[in-house]
């Protein structure tokens, strides 16, 4: 009976961490497209074909046009992919017609996915201005970029933050001299300002999207898929007073 009661719990546990590791799996697709981005698809078996075959392509199962005619040039039966799909997961089949009128079975799917448009917004900082001799939280301040997506994200996709400020009105390069972002792939991505150098900075960021480290697809990013803050966001850091001395007057 002990043994019964064994087996059945290392059953329920398996099982149980089978559940969990389902739970986190992600789906990653073949080609993610941003904005205006287009792409090209090819049957693999291109080479092999003679002259005449023709290639069929299939959109999310509807036929794409008439069936394009191998002329013997490589890539003459290329499909491009359009910019306009509606945003989320599209699929594309292929498959070939013989010169004497075969019709092959379709191709597993290629899957591309059309990533929503996106916004960038700075937030006010913590401290509008603080003074370059302070301590603790009140000796620098803080800016939060959020980006909100259109529609939600597909697994895979990360944020890419870049930050560009101004001191004076002269562009400062690298920014990692007057502080750093919290490194944020997330929806939001956090710059701190902890420099003592007295004077006005401000502040604009753009986002890209990214694939995580484990996605092995490929994004093509279009001309717009770059966004930039809206508006950009100003600190001052004010100087401290000299080291006063003392004189004597009666």
């Amino acid at each position: 009976m002990k043994r019964t009661i064994t087996r059945t719990a290392l059953v329920t546990l398996v099982l149980l961490i089978t559940a969990v590791v389902s739970s986190y799996a992600q789906t990653y697709y073949d080609l993610y497209l941003c904005d205006d981005a287009t792409a090209k698809l090819r049957p693999q078996q291109e080479s092999t074909l003679v002259a005449n075959d023709k290639v069929h392509w299939f959109l999310d199962g509807t036929p794409v046009g008439t069936p394009i005619t191998y002329t013997g040039i490589s890539g003459s039966t290329d499909l491009t992919v359009p910019a306009n799909l509606t945003v989320g997961l599209h699929k594309y089949t292929t498959a070939i017609e013989s010169k004497d009128g075969c019709l092959g079975p379709q191709s597993d799917a290629f899957n591309v996915y059309k990533l929503p448009t996106k916004t960038l917004a700075l937030s006010a900082p913590t401290n509008a201005s603080y003074c370059g001799d302070a301590s603790g939280a009140t000796a620098s301040s803080q800016i939060t970029a959020t980006s909100t997506p259109a529609s939600a994200l597909p697994d895979g996709i990360a944020y890419a933050y870049t930050w560009s400020a101004t001191f004076n009105g002269t562009a400062v390069t690298p920014i990692t001299s007057i502080g750093s972002s919290n490194g944020s792939t997330g929806n939001t991505n956090v710059f701190t300002l902890n420099t003592i150098t007295a004077g006005t900075y401000v502040f604009t960021a753009k986002v890209d999207y990214a694939l995580t480290a484990a996605n092995t697809g490929v994004l093509k990013a279009g001309t717009g898929c770059s966004v930039s803050s809206t508006t950009s966001q100003t600190i001052t850091v004010n100087p401290r007073p000299g080291k006063p001395s003392i004189m004597l007057v009666n």
